[in-house]
């Protein structure tokens, strides 16, 4: 009886905590992922100077780019040598991704679109001045320990730098325009 009472409290404080730890795990993973297209199509317009590189929406990493599709759903990073923001047989694909977890996928947002995730020669936006992304999930607003926040905000400026905020204060104020988890 008393090693199923021990069991019980150890479960009771473990399972809670594994959970923690696993979404955790979750979100540093897609953020991560997400970070590295970023910076790899960025690098890759710099590298080739010549041409385009884009992100755009495709269903599990494969087929076309879905305009107005969402990220969390998979993506492909190409370049663009045709030019015309899509993949055709002329572009090459340099990253497929597949879908995030599904909590995640929801709770991805991108403005103004994810089909303005152009770089151009320079590194820099193609097409707009910035872009912000929200990753949220499940926990919503919620402090995982330090001030740091279950979400993320990823800002990609001009220059086609990504800035990623972790920290709740970033995430939650008034400067996302996304307006927090």
């Amino acid at each position: 009886m008393v090693v199923l009472g021990v069991m019980a409290v150890a479960l009771g404080v473990g399972v809670p905590v594994f959970a923690t730890l696993a979404a955790n795990s979750r979100m540093s993973s897609a953020t991560n992922d997400l970070l590295g297209s970023l910076r790899a199509a960025r690098s890759e317009a710099l590298t080739r100077r010549a041409q385009r590189v884009m992100i755009c929406p495709t269903p599990d990493g494969a087929g076309d780019c879905v305009a107005g599709g969402n990220l969390g759903a998979g993506w492909t990073v190409f370049l663009d040598n045709d030019r015309d923001e899509s993949i055709g047989v002329d572009d090459v694909v340099l990253q497929r991704h597949d879908a995030l977890e599904a909590d995640l996928v929801d709770g991805l947002t991108i403005a103004p679109s994810a089909d303005d995730l152009l770089f151009n020669e320079k590194g820099e936006l193609e097409n707009v001045d910035a872009i912000e992304i929200q990753l949220c999930d499940f926990r919503g607003d919620m402090d995982t320990g330090g001030d740091v926040a279950a979400g993320r905000w990823i800002r990609i400026g001009k220059f086609g730098q990504p800035q990623l905020s972790r920290m709740r204060a970033d995430v939650q104020s008034d400067r996302n325009s996304l307006g927090g988890c």
